[in-house]
């Protein structure tokens, strides 16, 4: 069986592709909720990405983060333009750290939802603050940005970065938080696969 490796390219024949009916390319764009709604079918990891700004830390939640390049290491995060956050992101370093699932409290804190009684555990080193416990952190400095509409894309270039193996990532889809199966499910499902493998 081949297998596909996800940094290669797949082409469709021109001849076997099809184009949707126009009674099915609905609903219109003109619902920007839809939208959102529907893009909200997309589940992703959350991050929240840290900086300093005189004497303080601060930071924002973002579940809009992906790898760009290796060489050099790159990755991107998707600000709205209204954040306060991303003028600083733009001019000076920041770390994204990527939240486990006991870290609930922690996205929220930095959603614009404070927690009482949570406190934030900080790990202040040369490049930017970043938050102790996360799933896996990447600190950066700014290697650009660009337009996206109503949002700004952030690239940085990555100096360091580390994880945690045991570990597990908080999700949030449709709108909610949550988290991957349970391991006993996971395992099941990796039984099968293996077994179609060797078919």
């Amino acid at each position: 069986m081949t297998e596909i490796m996800w940094d290669s390219e797949i082409y469709e024949k021109a001849a076997d592709a099809r184009t949707l009916a126009s009674s099915a390319a609905v609903p219109p764009l003109a619902d920007p909720r839809q939208l959102r709604n529907t893009l909200g079918n997309f589940a992703t990891g959350v991050v929240v990405l840290t900086y300093q700004s005189g004497d303080s830390y601060y930071g924002v939640t973002v579940n809009s983060f992906t790898s760009v390049s290796l060489d050099p290491p790159l990755v991107l995060v998707s600000m709205q333009r209204t954040s306060r956050a991303l003028t600083y992101l733009l001019e000076r370093p920041f770390a994204v750290n990527v939240l486990g699932d006991n870290q609930l409290a922690t996205a929220l804190q930095f959603a614009g939802k404070p927690q009482d009684t949570h406190r934030i555990e900080w790990v202040g080193d040369d490049v930017a603050p970043r938050i102790n416990g996360s799933l896996a952190y990447f600190q950066c400095t700014p290697w650009a940005g660009y337009d996206g509409g109503d949002h700004v894309l952030v690239l940085g270039r990555v100096l360091s970065y580390g994880q945690q193996d045991d570990t597990r990532p908080l999700l949030f889809y449709r709108g909610q938080w949550g988290a991957l199966a349970e391991d006993a499910e996971r395992g099941a499902g990796e039984g099968a696969q293996s077994e179609r493998g060797r078919r």
